[in-house]
């Protein structure tokens, strides 16, 4: 018999993991009954329902004050739809909220799957010395959308001045825009003045080592220029020069990191919103993570909160010896391909209701905190998706206007069931809630926050997948672990 959740409520309405004060989850199968406990607190934008605030799997709270954080940092993730998100559109309802992330979603996935057959051309080109180009000639490098879903403060210059970025594990490139302007789309607060705002900047010189790591570079009167081109074909075109950033310590403390290699956009022009720039934290040599190397023990983590918790809330992001999971309850998968920027994993299968699907799992497939949904390649999804609407007894109705394609008529209901979902990673399972795989679009609609990538050869573990589970990127052993978190408490 296959393994499914029963969600009951003790008291009030029920809508898939939610309900108005408590519930009891049961998994019920042929050999045993299994319990777990879910505490309420209510969903932004949807008036009297509740979502979980707790989670009853082993959790781990942070280890604030011991040992082990010593020398690690931290910052904050802000949602995109956060008010104080410099790409937060204003006054819109949740359920414009959830189809702008739907669209976003498949548009970063078509990005992420271009960007990964060019990144093969220039592992192989590289082999044969780095790519070089007239200063007027335009190109692509193999990076993602620059459209991500969630943003941070990043403090440059001396004196540090603040920016907000928009945080992205799928390209590498760290940027913001500088005086003065070629071309420069419209910014929230003032764009970084260099010359007359900080007296720690300096451009590096086209033999500068890090000018070497650019997958591809120009050189004008000596000084190293970059030009990036994402997926989506937004860009970015400067000067690739030196700053010094300032990093928040887990004491509160502030610690400048000097030398510190950046694009000084002069040219730039797409989809990022108002945010200043992009910081980069995937695999490649000048990528955030990369340059701070040994200082943060070449690991990094962070710990999303859930979409149904209010945009206002933050998510830790943390780096070093901060970046602690706990002893026990932890999960951890190979990161199959160390010289690409992206963050590879082995998806060897995937189970729903208990039973082993059988689909293609032959494409690669990654882990990226910019893309909303969990978009699977297409024969994977098409056997989710028959598997959860052959288990779940309740009408459907068209979820097409929000760009998702199997959503259910809770309207009502007390108490329905839900399969469990398994990943099945190489070494590892992902066993999720239910609320990291189904999204309340409204108050009487209930969707698989699921999709397909489109026919594309890439399938994408999305950042509601990954909500209240604590994500540590481990370069140092090549692995992506997690664990069950609640990462409102982190």
């Amino acid at each position: 018999m296959a393994t499914s959740y029963l969600i009951r409520c003790k008291h009030g309405l029920w809508l898939a993991t939610i309900c108005c004060v408590s519930c009891v989850a049961i998994a019920a199968s042929s050999a045993s009954i299994l319990t777990q406990t879910f505490e309420f607190s209510e969903i932004a934008g949807i008036e009297g329902f509740k979502s979980p605030k707790s989670i009853s799997t082993p959790a781990y709270h942070g280890n604030k004050h011991g040992k082990d954080d010593e020398g690690g940092f931290r910052a904050e993730l802000i949602h995109r739809d956060a008010p104080s998100s410099h790409l937060s559109t204003k006054d819109t309802t949740r359920l414009e909220r959830l189809r702008l992330a739907v669209r976003r979603s498949k548009q970063r996935a078509k990005a992420l799957a271009r960007a990964a057959t060019d990144e093969k051309s220039y592992q192989y080109s590289s082999s044969k010395g780095r790519n070089k180009v007239s200063s007027h000639e335009g190109f692509s490098t193999p990076v993602a959308s620059a459209n991500g879903a969630y943003v941070m403060n990043l403090q440059l210059g001396t004196p540090a001045q603040t920016f907000q970025v928009i945080v992205d594990t799928g390209s590498d490139l760290v940027w913001i825009q500088c005086k003065p302007c070629t071309r420069c789309y419209s910014q929230q607060g003032p764009i970084f003045s260099p010359s007359s705002s900080s007296s720690s900047y300096a451009k590096l010189s086209c033999s500068s080592q890090p000018c070497q790591q650019l997958s591809t570079s120009s050189c004008s009167s000596s000084t190293c220029r970059y030009v990036y081109q994402y997926g989506d074909q937004s860009a970015t075109k400067g000067d690739f020069s030196t700053e010094t950033i300032s990093l928040t310590t887990t004491k509160r403390s502030s610690q400048q990191i000097p030398n510190f290699a950046f694009g000084c956009g002069h040219t730039n022009g797409g989809s990022f919103g108002g945010a200043a720039g992009i910081v980069g934290l995937g695999q490649g040599p000048i990528s955030l993570t990369s340059q701070l190397g040994s200082l943060i023990q070449n690991r990094f983590s962070y710990c999303l909160v859930s979409f149904d918790d209010a945009p206002s809330k933050t998510s830790p992001l943390l780096f070093g010896s901060a970046a602690s999971l706990p002893e026990s309850g932890v999960k951890s998968t190979p990161i199959l391909k160390k010289g690409s920027t992206y963050y590879y994993v082995g998806l060897e299968g995937i189970s729903v209701g208990g039973q082993k699907l059988s689909a293609n799992m032959l494409s690669g497939t990654i882990f990226d905190s910019g893309t909303t949904l969990t978009l699977l390649e297409d024969s994977a999804y098409s056997a989710v998706l028959s598997a959860f609407q052959s288990a779940i007894n309740l009408p459907t109705v068209d979820g097409s206007s929000i760009g998702l394609d199997l959503c259910f008529d809770v309207t009502g209901l007390r108490s329905f069931k839900v399969p469990v979902l398994s990943l099945h990673f190489m070494e590892s399972d992902l066993n999720p809630p239910a609320a990291n795989y189904f999204v309340l679009a409204d108050s009487n609609t209930l969707c698989l926050a699921m999709g397909s990538s489109g026919g594309l050869s890439l399938s994408i573990i999305g950042n509601i997948m990954q909500q209240n589970h604590h994500i540590l990127y481990d370069r140092a052993s090549s692995t992506i672990s997690f664990a069950p978190t609640q990462c409102d408490k982190l």
